[in-house]
């Protein structure tokens, strides 16, 4: 979604602690964005709050309308130094959650597969930033059908290719992937409170603690055969749901990452609904492996590769390269 460049980790949908549904003045409207991020901000702690405030309220003029609110909101959200936290106006909501009615919903599926050398299946895995259901069905049932068309009995391994997953939707992009996740807990959301919440993969949806948030509408594909190895790609392009779906799969067994380090906001933004319809993605918490290994920051891979971004795509990538030397390594 170009027209705000967004890179985060939907989560759930939560509601602002004021439930008026009277025009609030600009003064009342900055006291309700302050209600959301000082009791909800992964950094709370280690903000101070009256000095961001009193900057804030500097900035409104008397006769200020809500509008004028927007960039002093995006300042505050900037001060609070997660590199995460946005704002998108009820506009820009709008749109993002109606993708399926504007233009060809078909630029939404980011994603390709191919067979390489007749024998390792590759999922070329870009971002996914929607909140239209239609959307989000569409792609998690079309990544699906993409795996269950490569895969075959020959099949030797995957590669899944995030170097240039920016991120977006996690939920439909970790159903789609399901099949070479396979069912079980992937990872968790830790939150400043020191409390976990798990995200799985089960049978066709994924969801957060047992609630499930996407679902195929079909069958779900199953591999033919799980065991086979898979390689995880990343690079400094991978971020924030890229690298959830990165997170999901440290630890698998049979899987090793190449290529380099993600772009360091494996941290979850958590949706907060504001009086004039307006939301804060606010980050809540940072990312876990199955393993319980703690991140927030730059996600290294296994096995650090070189390489330039003009390379991917080309016979002479040195990050598929490697991966596919260690898939026939382990046959």
């Amino acid at each position: 979604m170009k027209y705000i460049l967004i890179s985060f980790l939907l989560i759930f949908t939560s509601t602002c602690s004021t439930s008026k549904k009277s025009a609030l003045t600009p003064k009342e409207y900055l006291n309700e964005a302050f209600v959301i991020v000082e009791k909800n901000s992964i950094n709370k702690d280690s903000i101070h709050f009256q000095r961001i405030k009193k900057a804030a309220y500097a900035k409104l003029k008397e006769k200020d309308s809500i509008e004028n609110c927007y960039p002093i909101i995006q300042s505050i959200l900037k001060d609070l130094g997660d590199n995460h936290s946005l704002f998108m106006t009820k506009e820009q909501v709008n749109k993002w959650e109606s993708t399926s009615l504007v233009g060809d919903n078909q630029n939404l599926i980011t994603f390709s597969g191919k067979l390489l050398n007749k024998n390792i299946g590759y999922i070329h895995m870009k971002g996914f930033s929607s909140g239209d259901s239609i959307s989000i069905q569409k792609y998690a049932d079309s990544l699906q059908q993409q795996i269950k068309s490569i895969d075959n009995k020959n099949l030797n391994g995957w590669i899944l290719d995030l170097r240039e997953n920016t991120g977006g939707n996690c939920w439909p992009m970790l159903t789609g992937i399901g099949p070479l996740l396979e069912n079980g807990v992937c990872g968790f959301f830790l939150d400043n409170n020191g409390q976990k919440s798990s995200w799985f993969y089960r049978d066709g949806e994924s969801g957060i603690n047992n609630k499930a948030i996407t679902k195929i509408s079909r069958q779900p594909y199953e591999l033919l055969n799980g065991s086979n190895p898979i390689a995880i790609l990343t690079g400094y392009q991978t971020a924030s749901s890229g690298e959830v779906i990165a997170t999901a799969f440290r630890n698998k067994s049979n899987t090793k990452s190449f290529g380099l380090n993600t772009a360091g906001l494996s941290t979850g933004n958590e949706i907060f609904k504001l009086s004039d319809g307006a939301i804060i993605l606010l980050t809540t918490s940072i990312y876990v492996d199955r393993n319980g290994n703690v991140f927030g920051d730059k996600i290294r891979p296994d096995e650090i590769i070189n390489f330039w971004y003009q390379s991917i795509g080309q016979p002479n990538d040195p990050v598929v390269k490697k991966a596919i030397d260690w898939i026939y390594g382990k046959n």
